[in-house]
């Protein structure tokens, strides 16, 4: 819940940027050289990164990862569904997405049956795609469902990010030729492990590679947001609107559902992903290599 059912989050400027003119204090220091670094500087720890992202000129932008997938539902609920979706970006939106996807689906048996980045990448290649690689973006977001079957599974996260970046590097190739590439980051949606986190600098050491052969390429990671920075933008709690993740009616909600942190247990609500979005404009625009 929230202090107020009017909420409306904090600007990302005012919780991660200091006053216009105002001089840094050591703490902002230290979260500014935290939160942005310079990928061509390769060998360095994972952080927030944007190397040669221009998002002004893009017209066309390519999901893949952990998310809905194909076309998204009304935006409005139906009847007494609590899922939905809808989004609006100034860009022709190709999701490949898919809700629960890993990057390999033959690393993880408990994960049988999901889809991953291999089929989603395949699909694409499929369709014979014919996008400007100068006005596409292309977005990958996975880790979460590879992290939460690693405690099942045995940690495969190495493989994992071995064929994230092997799939990147297909994208890259003719004949899709992508030029504009963002990695996104959850993967314990608050929680941190040595496994969790050794992906993450194997995936942003694969980025720093890609960017010194020309790429443009961004790496953001959300653990910021999930690290009970949610408080800054007036989150009481982490709380979920809805309390059963399998349940197909509004039984049970929070009472105050437009100031829920999640919408879904471990699924953000409307607020949260708003906020999300914030903070990758954030990060394109003030990380800059």
């Amino acid at each position: 819940m929230l202090h107020s059912l009017d909420f409306a989050p904090a600007p990302i400027s005012l919780v991660f940027c200091r006053p216009s003119g105002a001089s840094p204090t050591a703490d902002e220091q230290r979260r500014s050289s935290g939160y942005c670094s310079d990928l061509r500087e390769l060998g360095g720890a994972f952080v927030n990164v944007n190397a040669g992202i221009v998002t002004s000129g893009i017209k066309t932008l390519v999901a893949f990862g952990d998310s809905d997938g194909g076309p998204l539902a009304a935006a409005v609920l139906n009847g007494t569904s609590p899922r939905a979706g809808g989004g609006d970006l100034g860009a022709t939106i190709k999701d490949y997405a898919v809700s629960g996807a890993v990057v390999n689906v033959t690393l993880w048996p408990s994960k049988a049956g999901q889809s991953d980045f291999l089929h989603q990448a395949a699909l694409f290649l499929s369709q014979n795609n014919a996008l400007n690689s100068a006005t596409t973006l292309y977005t990958v977001f996975f880790g979460i469902n590879d992290f939460s079957a690693s405690s099942t599974d045995g940690n495969h996260l190495p493989e994992a990010a071995a064929e994230l970046l092997t799939q990147i590097k297909q994208l890259a190739s003719a004949p899709t030729n992508a030029r504009n590439i963002v990695v996104l980051d959850d993967y314990g949606r608050g929680k941190h492990s040595a496994t969790g986190d050794a992906w993450k600098q194997a995936v942003f050491d694969g980025l720093s590679s890609l960017r010194a052969q020309g790429l443009n390429v961004a790496f953001v990671d959300f653990a910021p947001l999930w690290d009970g920075r949610f408080a800054a933008f007036g989150y009481a709690n982490s709380g979920a609107r809805i309390p059963n993740l399998s349940q197909t009616d509004l039984s049970g909600e929070c009472s105050t559902p437009l100031n829920s942190f999640y919408w879904l247990p471990n699924h953000p609500s409307k607020e949260t992903h708003r906020i999300m979005a914030d903070y990758v404009d954030f990060v394109l625009a003030k990380c800059k290599a």
